[in-house]
């Protein structure tokens, strides 16, 4: 299959490149949860959950997120337990 290159599609390419120079710019913020392995981030669109590179919750309200992460269900406790295994399988297989 040939592809063929357009006036239009370069200028869509050139398009899709400022777009992704222009969202590369964008503000992150971090912040811990006191007496937690959790991090809020904060970016354009809203704030949401982590612990360590593994996101826990869905994009909300800052205060939201706070008050999801401070709450201990056993949906929570079975995440970290399910992360921290994860996290400890990928260790043992980096060291190989």
């Amino acid at each position: 299959m040939k592809t063929t290159v357009t006036k239009e599609s370069k200028q869509l390419q050139a398009s899709a490149k400022e777009v992704v120079k222009e969202d590369s710019s964008e503000t992150i913020k971090r912040e811990d949860v006191k007496d937690s392995p959790f991090t809020i981030i904060t970016v354009d669109e809203g704030s949401f959950g982590v612990m360590g590179e593994y996101r826990l919750t869905e994009v909300g309200n800052i205060k939201e997120i706070r008050k999801q992460l401070k709450t201990i269900t056993w949906n929570r406790i079975v995440q970290v337990i399910m992360l921290l295994d994860e996290m400890k399988n990928n260790l043992k297989t980096n060291k190989k």
